[in-house]
């Protein structure tokens, strides 16, 4: 038996460890009641409640979680909503906004330089600001007008060598809950959606949530397989739209920061017009795609992208409800059937949390995800810009 092989069938119950996550970390009873308790705190601030544009802004996984639920909070307010980076919104939008306009920062940890810095310039210039964060002890909690309190607790149950992996995907899970419980009030505070449509949405939102643990279950068996067979690839392409070019971005992110391999995200249409190529020249073996497809407004395309690739001699990994299944796709992830597309961010980045863990157990990688050398230094440490009159 080869090492690969013998190692396979050694592989830890990663698909149970999302439930343990939950459990454990997660709690998600008392993340939904914090949650509900300060977005109505954050809502009661005229400013807040009033906002006439919303941009979001956040680094890593927070702007991905921004970019993943941005296009629901624009369906369910009626208000332009724009993800973008910290750093953009910080040093390059906030100088040109004006009254109406609603800074929303997101920082787990509350510390990201980024993250305040978007607060102290949006303050400088009279915008207001809503800090969505892990902890209310945080300088993005003290200096914001409001705040949304998404708490995580630790992990338990699973070995430490792996453990922080479930801590980020909880973290992921909470920033998101945090921003459609945001949208869905403010929707319903502005009239754009009425006190059903809201109750209808607040019970899908926590049904997905449910679904993790069982979605991670089904899934499991093919992330295994597909780990084996691209054992020893150095790039993984993710490609989505609309509020599945977060996902598509997380899930990148996860090969660099946990094995490392190269996590490439792309929106669904550019990658036809662009990393097409690299399928049938010399990337062909050295790559693999996840097309993040739930059902809506891009399932038709991400058909005709997944076809197209098998047809150029590539490999897609399809991550698409079961009925939607995709002659010559080199593996599918089945998601559940009845996930709206603008909540499938919650549930779909699963397949990537999943095979990127087999895939280090096969590469013998000891700790995931990676540790910094710098001691967060350039995340949390860098100078903070704190007036816009600085900036041109």
């Amino acid at each position: 038996m080869s090492v690969i092989a013998a190692t396979a069938n050694d592989f830890p119950p990663h698909a149970a460890e999302i439930a343990t996550a939950m459990e454990s970390a997660l709690n998600y009873p008392a993340l939904a009641a914090e949650v509900d308790r300060t977005v109505a705190q954050a809502l009661a601030s005229a400013a807040v409640s009033g906002a006439r544009r919303i941009f979001l802004a956040g680094s890593g996984d927070s702007y991905f979680a921004a970019l993943s639920a941005a296009p629901a909070l624009a369906r369910w307010t009626g208000l332009p909503v724009q993800a973008t980076t910290a750093m953009d919104l910080a040093r390059y939008q906030i100088p040109v906004m004006g009254e109406g306009d609603l800074v929303v920062s997101i920082s787990n940890s509350g510390s990201s330089s980024r993250a305040r810095e978007c607060v102290a310039l949006a303050k400088s210039k009279g915008l207001a600001t809503l800090g969505v964060t892990g902890t209310l002890e945080g300088q993005l909690a003290r200096t914001a007008d409001a705040v949304i309190h998404r708490p995580v607790g630790e992990i338990s149950g699973i070995p430490e060598r792996y453990g922080r992996c479930y801590l980020n995907f909880a973290e992921y899970v909470a920033v998101l809950q945090a921003l459609y419980v945001f949208g869905i009030e403010l929707g319903k505070r502005g009239g754009t959606l009425d006190a059903a449509a809201a109750v209808r949405l607040r019970a899908d939102l926590e049904a997905s949530v449910a679904m993790l643990p069982e979605a991670a279950a089904t899934i499991d068996a093919t992330a295994r397989t597909v780990a084996r067979s691209v054992h020893g690839i150095d790039t993984i392409f993710a490609i989505g739209v609309g509020p599945s070019r977060g996902t598509a971005a997380y899930s990148a992110a996860k090969f660099h920061e946990q094995m490392p391999i190269n996590g490439v995200h792309q929106d669904l249409e550019e990658w036809a017009h662009l990393e097409y190529f690299l399928t049938y020249f010399n990337w062909r073996e050295r790559s693999v795609a996840l097309v993040i497809a739930p059902p809506g407004n891009s399932a038709d395309r991400a058909r005709e992208i997944v076809e197209g690739m098998a047809g150029a001699g590539g490999r897609a990994l399809l991550v698409a409800p079961a009925s939607a299944a995709v002659e010559g796709t080199f593996a599918h992830f089945e998601m559940p059937e009845m996930l709206d597309d603008f909540l499938s961010p919650m549930v779909y980045h699963l397949p990537a949390q999943l095979l990127v863990l087999y895939m280090a157990h096969l590469a013998g990688i000891e700790r995931v995800p990676m540790r910094r050398t710098d001691g967060f230094r350039l995340i949390a440490g860098s100078a903070i810009r704190e007036d816009v009159a600085t900036l041109s």
